[in-house]
């Protein structure tokens, strides 16, 4: 007969190890152990201190995986079990023990990679093999039923949380029974001991089966909408701007937060910088694109991306329609005196419908003068503008331009004589005159202008004569020479 109970929870060493669980496991669990299904050979060591035996009846001090119990067992004493509690799991495993004598730790597992101040919950679903019994072997003994504690201990030993389950009791037809716990772990640590302790005594009866083991966060409630709707699917323009926010967001004071985007709803990216209560997606990207938020204590900020660490909203999704972008290409410069024509891009998609600032529609926007064009389109209902600058400049490359009055008087306006020329000079000599016809400045670059002075002193207000003899390229790119003069006002 067996004696007492035992129990096994596979947890992994590194928490944030994915794992694919079946229907029965919770959503976002970090442990969901079923046992498998075919063939099975014994446990991970270290696991458990029960002793493996690949038979249908174990006895006392092992322990099986088995995808049916058989109700021949230990004189008829245990219930047959014809499948595993795992739902849809064909020829699904379970673990079935036939436990020691005494009272004792029978499971102890590290699990590093926790947040502090989030709830935990430690779960599994367990059967009472033993039958009620009437009037046999046992009747000098108490039949006695298995008493599980669940212990939560930091790694060195002080306890975070003990839960002694209710003992789970003989029925007349076999019957799973939900056991759980849940807990928080201290700020000090990150890292907890699962133990499992058998709080049963030894005698007939105490034999149990274990399935679907679970270890997952328990998180507060975390929900996301769009600011203008509150559907969880929008239609929108690409290239517009689109603003999420914080539906609900229960049980976390003062959290962090993070959002995420994925193209497929399967592999998420965080949003680089998007660390607050809202989002602004600008532009919305063509396409389908999924969006989420994570939320934890501010102490986890650091691992808010981490299931186990953080909650998880609800999935928004945003589909954005495509656009006809273009470009209308660079700024441009315009000739004084003449027009000039800015086409439409010829690369727009069939069906798009545009206009020109000007609100014609025509291929071509001819224009004459200096100012800011634009082009907007319109494709499948979303618009897209773009616009070119377009300079005035004088052409005529001959042309230079000498004010009649300067002022130096140090007020950085107009302090110099400067000569303006729309291209580029070969040669160049400017020279200034005084009333007398002294020359009094010379200047050889275009860059050098006369500040007023002579011999490094101001030269008094009145009437000064100018010339200019320059040759510049035209646009043939031959050379002409030309010879000009003038006269200038210098006032202070």
């Amino acid at each position: 007969m067996s004696k007492t109970v035992t129990f096994v929870i596979l947890l992994l060493l590194v928490i944030k190890t994915s794992v694919v669980c079946r229907a029965q496991c919770s959503q976002g669990a970090i442990i969901c152990e079923t046992f498998g299904s075919g063939p099975r050979g014994l446990l991970p060591q270290g696991i458990t201190n029960f002793t493996y035996r690949a038979r249908a009846c174990p006895d006392d001090g092992e322990y099986t995986l088995l995808d049916t119990v058989s109700g021949d067992c230990h004189g008829q004493a245990w219930h047959p079990i014809l499948e595993d509690h795992t739902p849809n799991d064909v020829r699904g495993n379970m673990f079935v023990v036939n436990a020691s004598y005494q009272p004792s730790e029978f499971y102890s597992q590290k699990v590093a990679g926790l947040c502090p101040g989030v709830i935990y919950e430690f779960s599994l679903w367990a059967l009472n093999l033993n039958r009620i019994l009437t009037a046999g072997a046992c009747d000098e003994y108490i039949l006695r039923n298995p008493i599980i504690a669940m212990r939560i201990e930091q790694p060195d030993g002080t306890l975070i949380k003990e839960i002694i389950q209710p003992a789970i009791t003989r029925t007349a037809t076999p019957i799973w029974v939900s056991l759980s716990m849940q807990f928080s772990i201290p700020t000090s640590s990150n890292d907890i001991v699962v133990k499992l302790v058998n709080k049963g005594l030894g005698g007939c009866g105490n034999d149990l089966v274990i399935d679907d083991i679970g270890f997952r966060p328990v998180h507060p409630g975390l929900s996301i909408q769009f600011s203008n709707s509150p559907d969880a699917e929008t239609t929108v323009c690409a290239d517009t701007r689109l603003s999420l926010t914080v539906g609900t967001a229960t049980g976390y004071i003062s959290p962090a937060y993070l959002w995420q985007q994925s193209q497929d709803n399967v592999t998420w990216t965080a949003i680089p910088n998007a660390t607050l209560s809202t989002y602004a997606i600008n532009p919305v990207r063509p396409g389908r694109t999924y969006y989420r938020l994570r939320n934890t204590q501010s102490i986890n900020a650091s691992a808010v991306g981490r299931a186990q660490c953080s909650a998880e909203s609800n999935v928004l999704v945003v589909n954005g329609l495509p656009d006809s972008p273009f470009s209308l290409g660079p700024d441009q410069v315009l000739c004084e005196g003449t027009t000039q024509a800015i086409p439409a891009p010829t690369s727009l998609p069939a069906g798009t419908t545009f206009v020109w600032s000007d609100q014609s529609k025509s291929q071509n926007l001819t224009v004459s003068l200096a100012g800011t064009y634009w082009l907007e389109t319109n494709f499948n209902g979303c618009t897209y503008r773009d616009s070119v600058i377009v300079e005035s400049q004088n052409c005529r490359l001959d042309d230079i331009y000498v004010p009649d009055a300067f002022t130096p008087n140090n007020d950085t306006h107009n302090d110099q004589l400067v000569v303006f020329h729309a291209g580029a000079f070969l040669t160049y000599s400017f020279r200034v005159f005084d009333r007398w016809g002294n020359l009094i400045f010379v200047s050889r670059q275009i860059d050098v202008s006369w500040d007023g002075t002579f011999l490094n002193r101001p030269c008094s207000d009145g009437i000064y004569a100018w010339t200019a003899d320059y040759s510049v390229l035209n646009p043939l790119n031959q050379t002409h020479h030309f010879v000009r003069s003038g006269r200038v006002m210098l006032v202070r």
